[in-house]
């Protein structure tokens, strides 16, 4: 399966808050935490991470964690080996020191919030902790974070940008992942279905998924009153927008896909456009998808 645009940011210059060790160390756990509700608090062996941004801390952060291979894959390289060294080494110590999970009130827009922000000793035992930063392993994966492409690389491979979903072995992931990025993907019919020919049988991914306009239109929501011809216009010539697909397509493409939705995790927002303003393709749009303005949702490959 070849495709383009697969993962899109808005601006090609940066992307995203992943340049801050401790914003990448809030994510991960946040997505592991839920993660552990439903596979007994099992650390996933493989993972694949959809839109990285400005460094790949996430993907080491779940590494550090015990995760043996980190996919990454982007459709552009925001990242650099300066950035993600410096990422790496601020995540050993936090890891080492096993700092709590930063909450909302060092990242208040961070979603989806957690129970309990303690270190997760449950999980990361001292024996796994033992074995996942060992000194061995730390200057291996660190080898690899300053080659990061090379496709003999044990722990991180990372594509960017990527229009082949061959670059993965089918059924062989055990968790994918991503927090913000599917809002911006051009072709999601072909994202879900490659993240299908991925996953494992009863492996798990979670995504986070932002609805809004990103402030292009005064109402969070606004960009679903314009054709499409008016939103290319609108969009003013840019490569990477928002797709503007509400929440029931996502959902209905994990369904189609054969992912059991286990987990979902709505914020409802007001100020919503009226329905008789909207656009003709989203007349018919539920209820629900004018009021979801983000969502968490994890599943399971059934």
């Amino acid at each position: 399966m070849k495709y383009s645009d697969l993962i899109a940011k808005l601006m090609p210059v940066s992307a995203g808050a992943t340049s801050n060790s401790r914003y990448c160390y809030a994510v991960w756990f946040r997505h592991l935490n839920y993660l552990a509700k439903q596979n007994g608090g099992k650390v996933p062996e493989v993972v694949a991470e959809l839109g990285p941004g400005d460094s790949i801390g996430v993907g080491l952060a779940a590494l550090l964690s015990g995760s043996e291979t980190y996919f990454a894959m982007d459709e552009i390289n925001y990242w650099n080996k300066e950035r993600n060294i410096r990422v790496f080494h601020e995540l050993l110590a936090m890891f080492r020191n096993k700092e709590m999970i930063p909450d909302k009130k060092e990242f208040p827009l961070l979603f989806p919030e957690i129970s309990d922000y303690g270190f997760p000793f449950q999980m990361l035992t001292p024996e796994l902790l033992e074995e996942s930063l060992s000194e061995n392993r730390v200057r291996k994966i660190c080898e690899e974070i300053s080659n990061p492409g090379n496709k003999n690389n044990r722990f991180i491979k990372t594509y960017a940008p990527w229009n082949n979903s061959d670059i993965i072995q089918n059924d062989s992931v055990d968790f994918i992942f991503s927090q913000s990025v599917l809002e911006q993907v051009n072709t999601l019919d072909e994202a879900y279905a490659s993240m299908q020919l991925w996953m494992r049988r009863g492996g798990y991914m979670s995504h986070v998924i932002d609805y809004k306009s990103l402030g292009m239109t005064k109402t969070w929501n606004g960009h679903l009153t314009f054709k499409d011809w008016e939103w290319e216009f609108v969009k003013g010539g840019r490569k990477f927008a928002i797709n503007r697909e509400p929440h029931s397509v996502h959902v209905r493409l994990h369904k189609q896909n054969g992912f059991e939705v286990i987990s979902e995790i709505n914020q409802i927002q007001g100020g919503s456009v009226k329905r008789e303003k909207l656009a003709p393709r989203y007349a018919g749009l539920p209820d629900s998808d004018l009021t979801i303005s983000t969502s968490f949702i994890l599943s399971r490959k059934v």
